[in-house]
């Protein structure tokens, strides 16, 4: 369902035709469309292919404001200062942290259609999103690996899967990147987005393990950025086993 409930989303076309390719037969997209059309996660619209959104909402996603902090994306007055207060007064341990645009906009309901009613197909085309925004960048390809941030085991079997994982396969698997799994979480922690910005960086602290890894550069996935604690805590661990360089980068940015 989209997020007004209204009407089916791709995703039910997408695991129908997947299903069907498995059985063996042969069942083209056109087809398929016509047989159970789409529609718009956004706003249910009728869609003629086997599309998410259609082309005026796909249009319409925002990016991050100008001008904004080189490194993590917060939005800035001056034009001519590169960095936020925060990133140019605290020494970090991720690199930059990139996002396709703010979580307070249609990002932010793409986001939750995908973590809270389980629209894998959703989740494959942000994931692509994100690809093509790194092959965009002049840094696409140079990355020795691609990780995630990761879940406990309650939290995964609560949830049946790991956003964040997701993305990065998909990612790994359009740039042609190894994909890896770099990180444990070793613990249970509050929710973050019912923490101050103080409690988060502390309920995370040594809630990650590092997994044996020879790599040099690293790029560290996740679904949102909020006060970049989660994205902090990993890349430190990620430092602290070796790991020479992070780049964190996210569907949105709160």
């Amino acid at each position: 369902m989209t997020t007004s409930g209204a009407t089916p989303t791709s995703s039910f076309v997408w695991r129908l035709s997947s299903r069907i390719l498995k059985m063996g037969w042969r069942l083209p997209g056109a087809l398929a469309a016509a047989l159970f059309p789409p529609h718009c996660v956004l706003c249910s619209l009728e869609l003629p292919d086997l599309d998410i959104l259609c082309s005026s909402c796909e249009d319409k996603l925002p990016l991050l404001s100008t001008p904004c902090c080189q490194r993590c994306g917060e939005p800035v007055e001056n034009p001519t200062i590169d960095l936020c207060l925060r990133c140019g007064t605290t020494l970090h341990a991720a690199e930059y942290i990139v996002s396709l645009g703010p979580y307070h906009s249609d990002w932010g309901k793409l986001v939750r259609v995908f973590k809270f009613e389980h629209e894998m197909a959703v989740g494959h085309w942000l994931g692509s999103r994100m690809a093509e925004m790194l092959t965009a960048s002049d840094d696409g390809r140079d990355f020795s690996a691609v990780t995630f941030v990761p879940m406990t085991r309650k939290d995964r079997r609560a949830r049946g899967f790991n956003q964040a994982e997701i993305l990065a396969r998909i990612i790994a698997r359009q740039l042609q990147l190894p994909f890896k799994r770099l990180l444990k979480k070793t613990r249970e922690t509050h929710l973050q987005s019912r923490l101050s910005a103080a409690e988060r960086t502390t309920n995370l602290q040594d809630a990650f393990r590092l997994l044996p890894s020879e790599d040099e550069r690293v790029l560290l996935v996740d679904d949102i950025y909020t006060t970049g604690a989660t994205v902090e805590e990993c890349a430190r661990t990620l430092k602290q086993g070796g790991v020479q360089s992070v780049v964190a980068m996210t569907i949105a940015r709160a």
